[in-house]
């Protein structure tokens, strides 16, 4: 045998002793590994798809709605046809409470009571709460003419003034009441977009 051989042998027990050293850590803490992603069982899958549909629900219709027009006369567009959208309009007056005292659904209308300062009082943050419950009922309870009507590819949905009370006085005296329509078709839009339940 050649001294070189000699030598890899004498030295190959060392070698692979230094390396299987018990003491020497370095190599058998793993923590600091990248993990492999877990591998979902498939109820558990299914669960999680029922948690994203329920968190789904919570958040009302969503882009199925929109604000269209000038802020003083906005327009409601509803995404669905007219049978689904006056459904859609009706649960949405009774979310918010709304009091509804006719309706013709051939002629697409309600006839509804709205009153500013109840729905102004929902919406409103602390500062603006604290300031209703120290002036309150500053505007009149008006009757509003709400019209659903099917155009293009969407139902669009808009609000009239229709009653404006004058208790008896004068003409000189009365005070006109203001045109809450806009308040009333973005509480309408509120309530669809966020509070209305998703089938």
């Amino acid at each position: 045998m050649n001294m070189k051989k000699k030598w890899v042998l004498f030295f190959a027990p060392l070698l692979i002793s230094a390396c299987s050293n018990t003491e020497n850590t370095r190599y058998k803490d793993l923590s600091h590994l990248e993990k492999p992603p877990e591998i979902l069982a498939p109820e558990k899958v299914n669960s999680a798809v029922m948690q994203d549909k329920k968190s789904i629900a919570k958040k009302g219709l969503g882009q199925v709605v929109t604000l269209s027009g000038p802020a003083d006369q906005p327009i409601l567009k509803i995404k669905k046809i007219f049978d689904r959208s006056w459904s859609i309009v009706e649960q949405a007056l009774n979310l918010a409470e709304i009091e509804v005292t006719d309706k013709n659904r051939d002629k697409g209308v309600f006839y509804l009571k709205f009153d500013p300062d109840k729905q102004l009082s929902k919406d409103s943050s602390l500062v603006d709460s604290m300031t209703f419950f120290l002036f309150k009922d500053e505007y009149d309870e008006g009757t509003y003419k709400l019209s659903v009507v099917w155009r293009d590819s969407d139902t669009e949905v808009s609000a009239e003034l229709i009653d404006q009370k004058n208790d008896g006085l004068l003409d000189d005296e009365f005070e006109e009441t203001l045109d809450f329509g806009s308040k009333l078709i973005e509480r309408l839009y509120k309530t669809i977009r966020d509070d209305f339940p998703v089938e």
